[in-house]
């Protein structure tokens, strides 16, 4: 018989597939616990419109995405923070930092999830972040890290 997968399922297909399965496994398991449906031309053709819309968001997505990475190209975003007496940080810088940062001189929000941060960033220097915008649109970024001057922090805070 053949179906329609409306979930992955590991050594048959992914989701959305037509694929051949013994009648009993179709009707006795796979259509019950709503994994499949039957592959009747109506659901075919509903199945490859929805392939279709997919495809149509993903393009759309990735061209957005490339607008973004263009803007961000060779970008080095320069956060300033405090420091103790010991050359010790307050604080770290997270992804949520540099999306906040990137917002601020760029108005482009983005979630803060996209940044490949492995650890917050605990030291002064330079260091490349990179940004997964995309499933196939991936751009380097450099944070510079600097220490704040206390008394330009004092005149801007008034």
């Amino acid at each position: 018989m053949e179906i329609i997968l409306t979930e992955n399922i590991n050594n048959l297909g992914q989701k959305d597939e037509i694929v051949e399965v013994a009648d009993g496994y179709a009707r006795n398991f796979l259509i019950p616990k709503n994994l499949a449906l039957k592959a009747t031309p109506g659901n075919v053709k509903q199945c490859k419109e929805k392939k279709k819309l997919i495809q149509q968001k993903r393009e759309k997505g990735k061209f957005k995405a490339l607008r973004v990475a263009e803007k961000l190209r060779g970008v080095r975003l320069v956060l300033e923070r405090e420091m103790g007496e010991e050359g010790k940080l307050f604080g770290v810088v997270t992804s949520q930092d540099i999306v906040q940062e990137i917002k601020k001189r760029f108005s482009l929000e983005i979630d803060h999830r996209k940044v490949n941060l492995d650890e917050p960033i605990r030291v002064i220097g330079i260091k490349k972040v990179s940004l997964k915008l995309h499933l196939e649109v991936e751009i380097d970024l450099e944070v510079e890290l600097k220490k704040c001057e206390k008394n330009t922090k004092r005149a801007k805070n008034g």
